[in-house]
């Protein structure tokens, strides 16, 4: 029986050196083993899944436009006449919608509160009408006398959005019994649209 006895300092050299050979084969193998190994975890858990979840994702960005505008010329001013203009509302959110007068009525250009019996304003009566959908179609509507309009009137959409458009419709009242100062008469009807989120 032949052995060897080594000491501590050989024992390290002799194991060195056999390593230094096969180094970068057993590096390679230990490689291979980790990558089978953590390879075949993934596929050995999705194997046992019975049920999975995806995760699907989306928004939509809150738009609210309005528009139309211009002007009505109600031509010769006699009272109760009437005139209806559309207005473009899109708007995928709850809104609120807000009508100002700013001179209350019809003014004369220059001489808004009249001269001698004569007036120099010609009240009129809005009205309001936005179909909406929560999720049944309805129509948001409203009716303002033209002085109360000096301070804002406001319409709330509830929880609908808008489905179109809206329309609003402006009758003028009877002059009083002296009539109306001669000249020119203008108004400046502000919507405002607020959306809701």
């Amino acid at each position: 029986m032949v052995g060897w006895f080594l000491t501590p300092s050989q024992v390290k050299c002799a194991a060195v050196r056999p390593m230094a050979r096969v180094g970068g084969l057993m590096a390679l193998v230990l490689a291979a083993a980790v990558a089978s190994t953590a390879s075949a975890e993934p596929m050995l858990d999705s194997g046992l899944a019975s049920s999975l979840d995806v995760i699907v994702k989306g928004k939509i960005t809150a738009s609210c436009r309005l528009s139309g505008g211009g002007d009505i010329d109600f031509g010769e001013l006699t009272g109760g006449q009437q005139v209806e203009a559309d207005f473009g509302l899109s708007c995928n959110v709850p809104f609120d919608i807000s009508f100002q007068s700013q001179s209350g009525g019809l003014a004369h250009v220059t001489k808004p509160r009249g001269e001698g019996p004569f007036a120099g304003r010609l009240g009129y009566t809005l009205n309001v009408a936005i179909p909406t959908i929560n999720p049944n179609p309805a129509v948001l509507s409203g009716t303002f006398d033209s002085e109360n309009l000096i301070a804002k009137k406001t319409l709330s959409s509830g929880e609908g959005i808008a489905q179109g458009g809206g329309r609003i419709r402006i009758l003028t009242n009877r002059p009083s019994e002296s009539g109306l100062l001669a000249g020119e008469y203008s108004e400046v009807l502000n919507i405002t649209l607020a959306p809701r989120v």
